[in-house]
């Protein structure tokens, strides 16, 4: 058993390395054209994956939704994002998807009435859930200030609150926190997790080229080390609700759900801020 954890633990631990190193390239090449793009059709992949491992959990529950239609909104907003973002005067593009995209649920669910609620709802919602906050990265990068310095700010505060609040859990968390949800999670781990994000933020006020004042330092590492979490157990909640441990069985990652579940909520703090 423990030899199995132990492979496992390496695997996830070399997929991440691995990951970091991939992530660290986009970032600092991002302002290349090619690789600028190629970015955006690396969030468009992951979204569709994302929203997919979505709407499985969705059918485990029980549900029937369309699989087609909302993955390829979904995609569509990230294009149509990305394009709004080279070129501004297309900024009402992806509002355009969504209400097109709405529509489109409507009129596939004419023919399949049996909860036909249930589905738009759970249909439209994959989309706002995975797609929307994921599309907000590509704006993020780009924003024409030290876009890469906030792409960067957003990952670290953000992780750094998920791993502070592991293994601050695992070594001295006695209290549940959601135990319903995620038996593992405890207040101690959260009250650290909340705490490492503030000091992240404070750290990149103190020492990051960022022009960040220490009043929204403070604020932003306070508002994203709760969402954070939240977002964790929110993904939780739709995994405990379909029956499942991971939200995909890709290996050493388990889902793109379990990867991104945290910034699907802090992400759209940095895109207003900004």
């Amino acid at each position: 058993m423990k030899t199995k954890r132990l492979a496992d633990l390496r695997r996830r631990m070399a997929v991440s390395v691995l990951s970091l190193a991939v992530l660290a390239f986009f970032i600092v090449y991002s302002q290349l054209y090619i690789v600028n793009f190629l970015l955006a059709g690396l969030v468009a992949v992951l979204v569709a994956v994302g929203v997919w491992e979505y709407l499985q959990l969705a059918k485990a529950t029980g549900l029937e939704p369309a699989f087609a239609l909302p993955i390829g909104v979904s995609v569509a907003f990230v294009v149509t994002f990305y394009l709004s973002v080279l070129w501004p005067f297309l900024s009402a593009l992806p509002i355009i998807v969504l209400i097109f995209g709405a529509v489109l649920f409507f009129l596939f669910h004419f023919q399949k009435m049996p909860h036909a609620i249930s589905h738009i709802a759970v249909e439209f919602f994959g989309v706002c859930y995975v797609a929307v906050p994921m599309s907000l990265i590509l704006k993020i990068i780009n924003y024409p200030v030290q876009g890469q310095w906030w792409i960067v700010y957003l990952i670290v505060v953000t992780k750094i609150t998920d791993v502070a609040a592991y293994f601050a859990g695992r070594l001295a968390g006695k209290h549940y926190l959601a135990p319903v949800l995620s038996p593992k999670k405890t207040v101690e781990g959260a009250v650290a997790g909340f705490v490492f994000a503030v000091a992240a933020s404070f750290a990149f006020y103190k020492f990051s080229p960022l022009k960040l004042s220490l009043v929204d330092a403070l604020w932003m590492g306070l508002a994203i080390g709760i969402l954070a979490q939240i977002g964790d157990l929110a993904e939780s909640l739709l995994k405990r609700d379909a029956d499942v441990k991971d939200s995909n069985t890709l290996p050493g990652l388990g889902g793109v759900l379990d990867m991104v579940d945290s910034l699907l909520l802090t992400t759209p703090i940095v895109y207003f801020y900004l």
